[in-house]
């Protein structure tokens, strides 16, 4: 066991607070998110910098606000050599931690940017993008998908 603490994010697209039972909804219950919480952090008090979800997301890794990192709409992704955190994971790397980039990526589309990541499984609005080429199927790197691909595809059908 390592003594190194797990570091995980999590970023949602266009959910808002009071879409989890962890602020208020009666609705909506998220036991492992709770569990997260309970073992991790809550933040209670947040903002996002722009209402899209690529600016937002872009000024997360870059610590900028969309009108310094230029990308101010969901088509203008990581303007190319921005600084941005994601540079940092080679550090982490170095100190023995995996990296990965899981599910909905929506702000890293160069090669350079994406080897920055151990670990890279993308899913998006569309389903499993698609591969070198133009040809179907996932493309990832260290994991497969645990769930099958016809399962995946009925679902965005």
């Amino acid at each position: 066991m390592s003594d190194r603490p797990n570091v995980l994010v999590i970023m949602t697209d266009q959910q808002k607070a009071t879409a989890s039972h962890l602020y208020g909804n009666t609705f909506c219950e998220t036991p492992s998110m709770a569990r997260l919480a309970n073992e991790g952090v809550l933040f209670e008090h947040a903002f996002t910098p722009h209402p899209l979800c690529v600016p937002a997301r872009v000024s997360l890794w870059t610590g900028q606000y969309p009108h310094q990192h230029g990308a101010r709409r969901n088509e203008t992704w990581m303007p190319a050599r921005a600084p941005h955190a994601a540079h940092a994971f080679q550090l982490w790397k170095e100190a023995g931690y995996t990296t990965g980039l899981i599910g909905k990526n929506h702000c890293f589309d160069r090669p350079e940017d994406l080897a920055l990541f151990d670990v890279w499984c993308e899913i998006s609005h569309g389903g499993l993008p698609k591969a070198a080429g133009g040809a179907s199927g996932p493309q990832t790197k260290g994991m497969p998908w645990f769930r099958p691909r016809e399962g995946i595809d009925a679902v965005h059908a």
